[in-house]
Parts: structure tokens; sequence; C-alpha cells
């Protein structure tokens, strides 16, 4: 991707003559349904969404300040999936101390567990309230809350408040799941998107895998509190980070820029607010074009612009919007179905990482209690087998289907990468129930390996339901954001939060069977998505189009 250069006179460059150039209205609104062209036939790609000419356009970012952005808001997403995911090598330190305040194996769990819960809260206060202020405030604020909360950690004096931080820890780390992601969906253009979230992914899975790997040994040397420090060190280093180079990236864009197709439009908005800037021109724009900046109607992008905390006036009705229209796309068969089978692998995976410990401190294993958490080494493995085939191979097949397809891509196509995640996940989860039941029977390895292959089970859940939601309602990106990454917060709660009971109920073997079979069913389900997918977005789009076509938001 060539990177935009200045140039005062786009606006003149002889549009006016284009007879290619629609009038505004030219395609309606209830016509909009996700399917958009993509490759054309000379063997290019089309940018979507459109490009504008202004500098402050989060699309026009040269692409080492793309990355940049990228790798900051990934480290958040390590950072706060790390203090709360890596407690789980750390249980057996508290386990005696609280053991002595009279609390259960269930009390003890629950600190992984409601910080999970409280992540997919986090996601429902902040979306709304980014998609009404900007997503910079909202996100160096959930880096505030993150250092305080980490700070509230390392100073604990009992369980209560222990637990009490960790959920104030979950609403921050939360901000990763949808948040980050739209961030990270605004900056880049639709034909790349799967491989930029799964660098996102990749990057923030590997840290955190690096972190976790370290909890527990580090625990064992300078103590819980001593890591919980660290922690708000590493909070605090990336706030400072995101400061400097996360500039906002909510930006107004006309509808006809997700078409496209080139079109005149009656006014446009960009970073104003206001849509002032008339008879604005949408051109449809491949990848081999050179982009051109208009430095008359818009403001130069500076280092200080880039620093302002509140760009946009905040609009408090579009957060009562959005609450709204998290409620509305959570009934579309296609979303519906994407956040229940995200939230029961990030359940299960939830559920594995609470108990992997304790099987394999147990004899036979005995493992130390300081080497646990080496258990996930695989989930960097796992990361860099993920950027092939659920990146740049999502992409590549969109690109595929789309030059066979007439030129046209259909969100569906993103759902073809989930095969193979959904079969790992069924297998692995009932090999951990049968390794957790008979350890006499089968090495520690059979843990470790299911431990990670699930894990790529949810890899695979998690970025097949984003970038297909995205594709398919790319203006209703915040809504359906919150509903697979927040409202699976809340699902997988209920799938872990009785794990303990389920087993003691079931057995280990009984219990990962049932998660096991219901990844294979939830993921099965997918196949009629996929030849449904066409007519459910055309009857689901007249809820998600904004009327207007000059100023929709990505809410």
């Amino acid at each position: 991707m060539a990177d935009a250069k200045v140039s005062a006179h786009h606006a003149e460059l002889a549009l006016d003559n284009d007879a290619d150039i629609a009038k505004e209205g030219f395609i309606t609104v209830e016509e909009f349904d996700g399917d958009v062209n993509l490759a054309p036939a000379d063997g290019t790609t089309y940018l979507i969404p459109a490009p504008s000419a202004d500098p402050r356009d989060p699309l026009n970012l040269p692409l080492y300040r793309k990355l940049i952005l990228l790798a900051v808001v990934a480290l958040f997403s390590s950072i706060g999936l790390s203090m709360v995911s890596g407690l789980g090598g750390l249980l057996g330190i508290f386990i005696p101390g609280y053991v002595a305040e009279g609390k259960g194996y269930a009390d003890i769990t629950n600190l992984m567990t409601y910080p999970t819960l409280f992540m997919g809260l986090g996601n429902l206060i902040g979306m709304p309230l980014a998609l009404a202020v900007g997503r910079r405030p909202v996100y160096l604020g959930s880096c505030i809350v993150m250092v305080v909360a980490s700070v509230l950690c390392a100073t604990q004096k009992n369980y209560e408040w222990h637990l009490a931080a960790r959920m104030v820890l979950g609403l921050a780390a939360g901000q990763s799941e949808a948040l980050c992601p739209l961030m990270v969906q605004e900056t880049f253009f639709l034909h790349e998107r799967a491989k930029y979230q799964m660098i996102f992914s990749a990057i923030g899975n590997i840290l955190t895998t690096v972190l976790v790997l370290m909890a527990s040994y580090i625990a064992a040397r300078i103590g819980a509190d001593g890591w919980y420090g660290l922690g708000a060190g590493f909070a605090g280093l990336v706030l400072v980070l995101s400061i400097l180079f996360v500039p906002e990236t909510k930006y107004d864009r006309p509808l006809a820029a997700y078409q496209g197709q080139t079109m005149r439009v009656g006014a446009f908005a960009g970073q104003t607010g206001e849509a002032n800037n008339n008879d604005y021109i949408v051109h449809r724009l491949t990848t081999t074009d050179e982009r051109e900046l208009d430095l008359v109607r818009f403001a130069p992008r500076t280092f200080a612009s880039d620093l302002r905390l509140f760009v946009y006036k905040p609009d408090w009705s579009e957060a009562t919007r959005t609450i709204y229209r998290m409620f509305t796309v959570m009934f579309f068969p296609d979303i519906m179905w994407g956040f229940l089978l995200n939230g029961l692998t990030l359940g299960v995976n939830v559920a594995i990482g609470t108990t992997y410990g304790a099987i394999l401190e147990a004899a036979p294993y005995s493992w130390p209690s300081q080497n646990v958490s080496f258990a996930t080494a695989g989930q960097i493995i796992v990361s860099f087998l993920s950027l092939p085939i659920l990146g740049w191979g999502s992409d590549w097949i969109v690109k595929y289907f789309a030059r066979r397809n007439g030129g046209v891509h259909q969100p569906q196509f993103r759902l073809v990468p989930l095969i193979l995640p959904a079969c790992v996940g069924v297998l692995s989860s009932i090999l951990y129930g049968q390794a957790a039941s008979h350890p006499g029977k089968l090495h520690w390895f059979a843990i470790a390996f299911a431990v990670n292959a699930y894990y790529f089970c949810f890899l695979g859940a998690n970025q097949s339901a984003i970038v297909y939601a995205l594709d398919a309602y790319p203006t209703r990106s915040g809504p359906v954001l919150v509903v697979i990454c927040a409202y699976r917060g809340i699902l997988s709660f209920g799938t872990s939060y009785a794990v303990q009971p389920f087993i003691d109920l079931r057995g280990y073997d009984g219990a990962f069977l049932v998660y096991g079979l219901l990844t294979g069913v939830l993921a099965a389900i997918g196949i009629p998505i996929y030849f449904f997918s066409a007519r459910i977005r055309a009857y689901c789009s007249k809820y998600t189009t904004p009327s207007s076509t000059t100023k929709p938001t990505y809410s």
C-alpha cells in the first residue's frame, strides 16, 4: 500500500467530467448488505473503506505509524490479559492463606472467573463511551485504570480486597477485546483486515504467553505482590506510549466509502464532527493508485493534533443509541452464532486455564508450582501458526473467492478458515478430559498439548467471528464487536464459573466431553450460516444501516 502524499489540489482533479461519478443516493442504504466490489479484473484490490483526502483520516497514516499504533494497543492487551490469566499458575501461592481465611477452592477460582466476567462488563461500559466521545479518551482512561488496579492488587491485604481489585483490573483489560480491535479495524482496509487483526492478536498473545510463563517463576522469587507491582510498571509504560503514539482513530465517513463506489455526496464530516464540506467526491481507489491529500479543505496532521484528548464533541445520544443497537444486533442469527461460539470457546479456555495447574501439580505428574505456567509455552507456537492460517490465509481466501465471484466480496468467505480450529477444539477438549481423569495412563504432554490446542480453537473462533462481523455490518462495527467480544465474556463466565461443580458431578472426562461436543455443534452451525449469510444480511441490514449517507459513524 503506497502512503498518501500531500496535494493542495486533490479536489480539483477534473472530476466534474467523470461520467462514472454517481450522485448521492445512487446506491440506497437499503441495498447495502455488506457485499462490496473488492477485486477488479486487473488483479488489483479496491480500498474499502475508500480513504478520504483528509490528512487526519487514520486510513491515510503512513504504514509505520499504523504499525506503531497496532504494537502499542497489542502491548496494552498483553499486559491486561496476562494480569488476568497469569494468576492461574499462581493460585498455589494463595491457596494456603485463603484456606486459612475459610475460603474454599471454588472461592479461590473466582479470582480467575470473575475478572473474565468484568472484562465483558468493561466492554459494555467502554464501547458506548468510545462511540460517544472518541476512542482515544476511553482507551487512555482504561490505561490509567489498569495502572491503579495493578497497584491495588499488589497492596491487597485479604481475599475480598484481592477479588475486588482484580474485578477492576478486568474492567480495564476488557477494552483489549472490543475497543482495541475496533481501533485496529479503523486504521486498515478490508482486504488486509484479517492479517493485521491477527498480527494484533499474535503480538498480544505471544507477549501474554511469555508473561504468563514467567508469572509463577517471578512470583516464586519476588512474591505475588512483586509480580503485580511489575505489572503496574508495565501498565505505566503502556500509558506513556499510548499518550504519544495512539491518536484518535474514530472518523466519520460517508456510507459510499464502504460500498466500493465512486460517488458524489452532499457533505463530509471527517474529524470536524460537522458535515460542512459541500459536494464531496468519494473516490474508488485501488492498491496501486496514488493517493493525494487535500490541504485546502482539511487541516494537516501534526504531533499536536495527534495529542488531542477529545477530537469530537461528545455525543451522549450516540451512547444511548449504541446500547439500543447492541441489543438489536444481538438477535441477528449470524451475530448470535458468533458470540455463542466465541463465548463457549473462551469459557472452555478459561476452564482449562483454571484447572490445568492443579492437575500438573498433583501426582503422578508432580510439577513444581513455579514450573506449572510453562505448560502454556505452546501458545507462542500457536500464535505464529495462526498468522498464516487465520491472518494472511483469511485475506488470501477472500480475494480468491471475490475474483471467482465477479470481483464481489461476500462476508461469509471469512468463515472458511474456521474449519481447522473447530476440529482441533473438539479433539483437544476431549483429550484434556481423558488425560485429567486418567493421569496414570497418559503422559503429561497430553495436558500441555490440549491446553495449547484448544487455545488455537479459541483464536480461530474469535478471529473468524470478528472479521466476518466487521465485513457483514461495517457501519455497526461498535455494537457487533460488543456483542461478540463483551457478551462472550458474560457467557464464558457462566461456562467457567460452574466448572468445578461440573467436574465434581461428571468428572474431568465427562465435563470436557460435553465441552468438546458443544464446540463441535456450535462450529457446525457455521455451515448454514455460510450458505444463508446473504439472506440473513439482506434482511438484517435494514436495521444496521444509518439513515444518513453523509455522516454515518462506525457505531
